[in-house]
């Protein structure tokens, strides 16, 4: 069974097999242990239980980031972190994010998801200066 049925069959997104293929821990096309172990990730996946025990060890910090994160692809995290780590009061344009994306990640972002990006990086930069003792 490859990859795409693999999926299908244990009810998880394509890219967490193709990211756990790609990361040597399944093969393709996908054995009977390998499908096990994929029907346990897909069971403990979204539980609270279980989340709350995998993210108790990270930091209040890092999991605060990764639910402001959480639904960004890399090139959108690099144009948030271009924002997030400007110095007070510094501007940082439209263009020079999307240049900066283009030069380092050679991906093209629209300036409709930078704006986008923008307004999350001044709501998180609000929340900061709002309660400081959370960072």
């Amino acid at each position: 069974m490859n990859l795409k049925e693999a999926a299908e069959l244990v009810g998880l997104p394509r890219s967490i097999v193709e990211r756990l293929h790609k990361d040597g821990m399944i093969d393709d096309p996908v054995s009977d242990y390998d499908l096990k172990g994929l029907a346990i990730i897909a069971f403990v996946r979204g539980r609270i239980w279980y989340l709350r025990r995998f993210l108790a060890p990270l930091s209040k910090r890092y999991k605060q980031k990764i639910i402001e994160e959480g639904d960004l692809s890399r090139a959108e995290r690099y144009a948030l972190s271009c924002y997030l780590n400007a110095e007070e009061g510094e501007r940082v344009s439209i263009e020079d994010v999307v240049q900066r994306v283009h030069y380092h990640l050679k991906v093209r972002l629209t300036k409709k998801q930078i704006v986008k990006i923008r307004a999350t990086a001044y709501d998180i930069r609000r929340k900061r200066r709002s309660n400081p003792t959370q960072s």
